[in-house]
């Protein structure tokens, strides 16, 4: 299930990353190295300025992503001190915001489960609040390989 949870993650990522693109009107590649180097909470805050600039237009969008910022499960699986046994994983959610604080996190399967569930569907609320089709989503990746190994694209 971790590994669920890092694809579905993923596609969280990619839309985010796709969605400064189309708002920016940068290429592939171009956005790609822009975005490369950025954390996640940095790449939100971008696309959410963009967004911002007409905020109506971009209203579900704009709650996605803050409902996305909020999930801290991404935190726990991503940046914690993990541990398990054969029923449970178990992350260390320590935090230094004002002070440093540190919880334990169990997750069985129908909790990661959950969870996975949720952002899956996330993303694809996402991208689609962002006008992102299977198609964007598949050229922009393959787009931004070529040109920064400067292979032609095929037809």
């Amino acid at each position: 299930m971790l590994g669920h949870f890092v694809m579905a993650w993923s596609l969280i990522e990619a839309a985010i990353e796709i969605g400064i693109g189309k708002q920016l009107g940068t290429k592939p590649l171009e956005t790609s190295i822009v975005t490369a180097g950025l954390m996640f909470r940095t790449r939100v805050s971008i696309l959410m300025s963009l967004l911002n600039r007409d905020p109506s237009k971009h209203s579900k969008a704009i709650r996605i992503l803050k409902e996305v910022e909020g999930i801290e499960d991404r935190n726990d699986i991503m940046h914690s001190v993990i541990g398990g046994s054969a029923n449970q994983i178990w992350f260390n959610r320590r935090k230094t915001k004002n002070r440093f604080t540190s919880k334990i996190e169990k997750y069985n399967q129908v909790r990661l489960n959950s969870t996975v569930l949720n952002i899956a569907d996330l993303s694809g609320e996402l991208m689609k609040a962002l006008g992102i089709s299977r198609a964007d989503y598949l050229e922009f990746f393959q787009q931004s390989h070529n040109a920064a190994n400067n292979t032609p694209v095929s037809p």
